[in-house]
């Protein structure tokens, strides 16, 4: 999965929403989680993911892999509520619709069916559902 600004604006514009971190076990660029004492862990219901810059062979694959102690960028989507954002990959649901709610389960991957923020808004199917816009609801 990855995860991208729907602009360049929204960092342009004073918000950097990122935070450094190191992968606490083998995982996947998009993986929703959390940051602990700079390890960053999958979990259920956070509004914290891992968004790397793609490189070499695995690069525009639908799983990017992340290596256990892999330095990481984590964007901290409660610093961007409201705003729209693209999520591309093999994690999201497969039925996915406009006016889903997703939020994260217990292994980072997104799930239809949020009841309470942290979650993401489905505005959008992009493609053959390739991919989804998403507004973030973080409060």
């Amino acid at each position: 999965m990855a995860i991208k600004l729907h602009t360049i604006g929204q960092i342009e514009h004073g918000v950097y929403p990122y935070e450094n971190a190191v992968a606490s076990a083998d995982t996947f660029n998009g993986a929703f989680g959390d940051v602990n004492s700079g390890k960053f862990t999958v979990g259920e219901k956070k509004a914290k993911a891992i968004m790397q810059i793609e490189r070499g062979d695995d690069e525009y694959m639908p799983t990017y892999p992340i290596r256990k102690d892999e330095q990481v960028r984590v964007i901290n989507l409660e610093k961007l509520d409201g705003e729209i954002i693209e999520v591309y990959g093999d994690e999201l649901p497969t039925t996915v619709a406009v006016g889903n709610k997703l939020e994260s389960d217990a292994t980072g991957n997104l799930v239809i069916g949020a009841s309470a923020a942290p979650y993401l808004e489905v505005t959008k199917v992009i493609g053959n559902h390739l991919g989804v816009e998403a507004k973030v609801v973080a409060k």
